[in-house]
């Protein structure tokens, strides 16, 4: 690992759901956090929050982000900030200003002011639905060499932060993409990823859970426990060897259907509780639908051997931490 100590680390989206741990991860190594967000969250980092610095402000405004990545001598930045599918779908200019313009101007930053290495978020969405590569290539388990297609706003808003990405490494930029697998834990009840976080708390709470669209039963995916992905987004900016990649696929090795993973959340749950399936629009849409989810199962093992790196978790421990967060008071 980089000796980094001293160091500021610029964390975009930083007291979301990933940046929060993200955050703690790097204090635990002793780097000093700086986290920049369009709507803070303290409820997110009540327990760090006396050693971050929170800064409020639009990733698409470099103005924002030069004068705090200056006023704290950031040195490498962690790019977490996005609008996510179903925000996306809702609100699509606001999607490519937040997702496009923001990472684009992350880049100029770190061109700017000579950082380190940036790492930043891209999505498993990048990639078409499961029978694009079924049809295509006679196989549904994908790798980096496969080709992307996204199927959506959010997919495709990511696809062309890579080519910028890719246009800054060009120049000589430390710049490397992660692309997550749906990434859950407590502290979202939004979006898509969150009608499941949403189904596994009512189900503690209430002893009932639903998920619902764009979700179904049959819905296979590479789901990723929160401190699994933050731990691999902090080992990623410290590194000290520059990546062989420009982008990786990041995920445990799991694929699992949505029934088979609320099958493994209810081991956990009190006694008599489950978590069923309604085919209904999710609430947040406000009735508008997006596409029903049918990924392809992400071979993330060039990432993980490159780290040399396993999950602490997985998903089965991830959901029992999370009931168990529930069941404590958290939300």
């Amino acid at each position: 690992m980089a000796d980094s100590h001293g160091d500021s680390v610029l964390v975009t989206g930083g007291t979301g759901l990933i940046g929060a741990h993200v955050a703690r991860y790097l204090l635990d190594r002793g780097l000093k956090p700086v986290l920049f967000d369009a709507a803070p969250s303290d409820e997110n980092i009540a327990d760090i929050r006396q050693r971050v610095a929170v800064e409020r402000g639009d990733v698409s405004d470099l103005g924002d982000l030069l004068e705090v990545a200056s006023r704290h001598s950031v040195s490498r930045v962690i790019h977490l900030a996005a609008v996510l599918t179903i925000q996306a779908a809702l609100k699509p200019t606001r999607g490519v200003a937040i997702n496009c313009i923001g990472t684009s101007n992350i880049f100029q930053l770190s061109r700017a002011l000579g950082m380190k290495r940036v790492v930043y978020a891209s999505t498993a969405a990048v990639y078409a639905p499961r029978p694009y590569y079924e049809k295509l290539l006679g196989r549904h388990r994908v790798t980096e060499d496969d080709p992307p297609m996204p199927g959506d706003l959010y997919g495709s808003t990511k696809y062309v932060c890579e080519g910028l990405a890719a246009q800054e490494i060009r120049t000589g930029a430390d710049i490397v993409g992660l692309r997550p697998v749906m990434t859950f834990g407590v502290g979202r009840l939004t979006g898509a990823v969150g009608i499941l976080n949403q189904a596994m708390r009512d189900a503690t709470l209430d002893g009932r859970g639903t998920v619902t669209r764009p979700w179904s039963p049959q819905t296979s995916i590479n789901p990723m426990y929160v401190k699994d992905c933050a731990d691999v987004f902090v080992r990623a900016c410290l590194w000290p060897a520059r990546f062989a990649r420009e982008v990786y696929n990041l995920g445990t090795g799991e694929y699992y259907s949505i029934r088979q993973m609320m099958d493994l959340a209810e081991k956990s749950l009190p006694k008599g509780a489950s978590i069923g399936f309604e085919d209904v629009t999710a609430t947040e849409g406000a009735g508008m639908d997006v596409p029903g989810f049918n990924y392809a199962d992400l071979d993330s093992s060039a990432l993980r051997k490159e780290l040399d790196w396993t999950p602490a978790y997985g998903f089965e421990a991830g959901a029992r931490e999370c009931i168990a967060m529930y069941k404590a008071g958290q939300s």
